[in-house]
């Protein structure tokens, strides 16, 4: 035991000398987190978060289609921010440099309403994707509601509906009430930096294992290491288990430098089982330390060493929801990443981490990265070579 770990830090250490690895390691993480969190923002939230919405409006406070206005989109959880040309820092009609969802207001709404008239109203949405398509969505539900209640007041009300009094129309009782009872769990999807942070943390264990891991393994065949130490007093079982170990503690350290840089650079909470979440990311890391061997000992020159673990740690990675949560793809795809190492952990993160779900939940989850881990080790003993043939 005493050599194997002596292999397995020598190992390590001798990685870890390479800048390359230091910056994959520790920087691009960080990249990869905040552009993958910033860019999907919204992209399986839920629809009960108020978002900011910059009105432009410069005609009276008190008009009531304006007040219906706001009552409006207030119930379709926006915060208001009330701007005009009275205001120093907006004076600018057509520009909120710092809101992404902007809306303009025509002045007079009682005046041209009551007269019959068209109102314009202007918007636009900086978002992408579908939280564009979502706020454009609650924007036309909150003017076509508009629309339903000045109807009510035209068919009820007779001439007096020309006062646009919509307080007596916010007043009438629902004739339908809907009855809502649980179907089961509620489901949250996670994402931003919720989604981002444990997902590109998955694709970075695996590709950092399989690219650095895989390459070193191979230099050392390709440079007769590997040969010499097999003239050493060390058995064959010792060298290859000292290798995968090694190669363990790198995907770990990749593992333990994420979790905590999420949790104090991005505010990711791991979970009240965020133990088990280490866990499952640590037996994920020694399945992936046993492939880097494998691919070490397999590969007959660099390009391959280099291209396939990258073309597999990104195919994987985008197949299995960590670029994405996978419960907003067609039905196909979530059923596709059951069948993908890199789908078992994200459904096991997700459960633990926002579906509430306990240990277990996630016991199928376990079993099948224990079970992954020790093919792969197996793999790792059989196409072990000590030379590039």
């Amino acid at each position: 035991m005493k050599k194997i770990w002596f292999i397995a830090y020598k190992d390590f250490i001798y990685t870890l000398k390479d800048k390359i690895v230091l910056m994959w390691m520790f920087i691009m993480p960080l990249v990869f987190f905040a552009f993958i969190g910033s860019t999907t923002q919204g992209f399986g939230g839920s629809s009960n978060e108020v978002s900011s919405l910059a009105v432009w409006y410069e005609g009276e406070q008190q008009d009531p289609v304006f007040t219906q206005i706001k009552y409006r989109l207030e119930a379709e959880n926006y915060a208001l921010r009330i701007f005009n040309a009275d205001q120093l820092l907006y004076k600018d009609k057509w520009s909120f440099d710092d809101y992404a969802r902007q809306l303009w207001v025509p002045n007079d709404l009682q005046a041209q309403m009551a007269a019959g008239q068209p109102l314009e109203l202007s918007y636009l949405i900086d978002d992408e994707g579908m939280g564009a398509e979502f706020h454009q969505y609650k924007l036309y539900k909150a003017i076509y509601q508009i629309l339903g209640d000045l109807l009510i007041l035209k068919t009820n009300y007779g001439k007096d509906w020309q006062q646009l009094d919509f307080a007596k129309v916010n007043e009438i009782p629902r004739m339908i009430e809907l009855d809502v009872t649980s179907a089961g769990k509620l489901q949250l999807i996670p994402s931003g930096y919720k989604q981002a942070v444990p997902g590109i943390l998955v694709m970075f264990i695996m590709m950092i294992a399989l690219t650095s891991g895989s390459l070193a393994l191979f230099l050392e065949r390709k440079t007769g290491v590997l040969k010499r130490l097999s003239a050493a007093p060390i058995s064959r079982r010792q060298l290859i288990l000292g290798k995968w170990l090694g190669k363990w503690m790198l995907a770990t350290c990749q593992l333990i430098y994420g979790m905590l840089a999420g949790a104090l650079l991005f505010s990711i909470h791991w979970g009240e089982h965020w133990l088990m979440v280490f866990i499952i990311l640590l037996s994920w890391a020694a399945a992936c330390a046993g492939f880097a061997v494998m691919m070490g000992s397999m590969a007959k020159n660099e390009g391959q060493v280099n291209g396939i673990p990258l073309i597999a740690s990104l195919l994987l990675a985008a197949l299995g929801g960590c670029w994405w949560p996978i419960e907003v793809t067609p039905e196909w795809m979530q059923t596709l990443a059951m069948f993908l190492p890199t789908g078992w952990v994200m459904d096991a993160l997700h459960e633990l981490m926002y579906f509430g779900g306990g240990l277990a939940d996630v016991v199928n989850h376990q079993l099948a990265l224990y079970t992954l881990a020790l093919v792969a080790l197996y793999f790792a003993f059989t196409k072990f070579n000590h030379e590039v043939k």
